[in-house]
């Protein structure tokens, strides 16, 4: 029997108990925005204890519009993935964490495909499969997203394979430390670094190309690339059809890395 997806949020910490009601932001969408209560909760974006059923959510394309939006008072808070949370507070000594949620199905980060793409979905999987059994997966993810690496992630170089097939992956560049450019404009992070192990592993050309984050589906159906670097899904489902995230037409690899914590991050009063 199919599983019945539900992403109900706990409440774990906030400044002020019982239902709290402020203008939140959170990332787009690929497939749809996110511009209401009910969607946000079916989402697993906000607790429903938390904010009133009108309580506005507006959706962002990216971590920095979302900043903005929190400096310049057109939102009070923004919800990030706890580890997203931690960069954020360490590098904004003026944010703090307005609240702190579980979810009771993980939400998990996949490589997104279109169906044409299938036996390239199969090639990726098999090396994210290899990875994660022996390890690898668990020590980038110590090294960039709980280590040292978390709070100043080392640019990440892509070996270089003559007369190789070249994958042109979409990334968001925008979300440390999981993936962002540097000021030097190089790739850096978690993902990239993933993706760096993988064009090794497939002996295949990665090309990393910037794309906001409601542009992904957009930028993947173009043609403009091959793959999307990533797409949220739910293991909640017993499958990944119709999550969510997911558009019409797309496929996704197996999962390579997940949480079940978001941080509601706000400005200091």
């Amino acid at each position: 029997m199919k599983k019945i997806f539900c992403f109900t949020l706990v409440l774990i910490l906030a400044f002020t108990a019982g239902a709290y009601a402020e203008k939140v932001g959170t990332f787009r969408k690929s497939s749809n925005v996110v511009d209401n209560f009910q969607e946000a909760i079916i989402a697993g974006i906000v607790a429903k204890d938390f904010v009133f059923d009108d309580t506005p959510v507006k959706a962002y394309d990216s971590v920095t519009l979302m900043q903005l939006a929190l400096n310049n008072g057109e939102i009070d808070s923004f919800t990030t993935p706890d580890f997203v949370g931690e960069y954020f507070l360490r590098t904004n000594p003026d944010y703090n964490i307005r609240a702190f949620f579980l979810g009771r199905n993980p939400v998990a980060l996949a490589l997104g495909f279109l169906e044409e793409k299938k036996e390239l979905r199969d090639k990726f999987n098999k090396v994210i499969e290899e990875m994660e059994a022996e390890g690898k997966i668990g020590l980038l993810a110590r090294d960039f997203i709980s280590g040292p690496k978390a709070q100043n992630p080392d640019a990440v170089e892509f070996a270089k394979f003559e007369g190789a097939e070249t994958i042109n992956i979409a990334i968001t560049g925008d979300m440390p430390p999981l993936d962002y450019v540097d000021a030097a404009g190089r790739p850096a992070g978690f993902n990239t670094a993933i993706l760096s192990e993988i064009g090794k592993r497939l002996k295949m050309n990665i090309n990393l190309v910037n794309v906001e984050t409601g542009a992904r589906a957009i930028a993947l159906k173009s043609g403009r690339v091959d793959v999307v670097f990533w797409f949220q899904v739910f293991t909640g489902y017993e499958n990944f059809k119709d999550q969510p995230d997911i558009p019409e037409g797309v496929i996704v690899s197996t999962p390579y890395y997940g949480w079940n914590k978001v941080i509601l991050i706000g400005k200091k009063k």
